[in-house]
């Protein structure tokens, strides 16, 4: 019955983007063991796209704690699509990660956001879990690629794959906003 759902794989070698952890983050640093995790989407039982993806936050200055935790999930498609689209200044067709946690213990919204407190509780920032490509944002030209995949809690394939994603959700007739059950596993 065309049932959607996508697991993604977290090498545990994954957490190691550094040769040395203590050593001070850096962009020359933090390249180790890049997208190495995997992610299956499945139609009914079958695997019909896998990719390589990056899932663990190696950002540098970022908080590697926006890493996302193992368990069930939300993937919200076409984001920044529709009459609500969200475009967050990226070129590729992205999705959104939706209801879990990060690694603090924190709750990622059905907005694909966290709101980090402010003076007085009122929110003074929002964080974003996404599902993009390499790119650079805009306004640097489109198609050029980041040097590796830098996350910040999000899950980054390559442009080709993230392109590839959206054509068989298209296939499958899945609009903006619509969401496919999802699981994250270590191993």
């Amino acid at each position: 019955m065309n049932e959607l759902f996508i697991r993604v794989v977290r090498k545990k070698l994954s957490y190691q983007f550094k040769d040395n952890m203590n050593v001070k983050d850096d962009w020359y640093i933090n390249d180790k063991n890049n997208m190495l995790d995997d992610f299956h989407f499945y139609v009914d039982e079958a695997i019909i796209f896998s990719a390589k993806v990056q899932t663990v936050a190696n950002i540098p200055n970022g908080r590697h704690t926006d890493t996302i935790i193992p368990g069930s999930f939300g993937i919200k498609c076409f984001i920044g699509e529709g009459p609500h689209g969200d475009p967050r200044n990226f070129y590729g067709r992205i999705h959104g990660i939706i209801d879990t946690y990060d690694m603090d213990g924190q709750k990622i919204s059905e907005n694909s956001t966290e709101p980090l407190p402010g003076k007085n509780g009122a929110p003074e920032d929002f964080t974003r879990w996404l599902v993009h490509d390499l790119q650079k944002h805009k306004p640097e030209k489109e198609g050029i690629d980041t040097r590796v995949a830098w996350s910040a809690g999000c899950f980054i394939m390559s442009d080709h794959n993230l392109k590839a994603l959206g054509d068989i959700l298209d296939a499958y007739k899945i609009m903006p906003g619509n969401i496919i059950n999802c699981e994250l596993v270590e191993e």
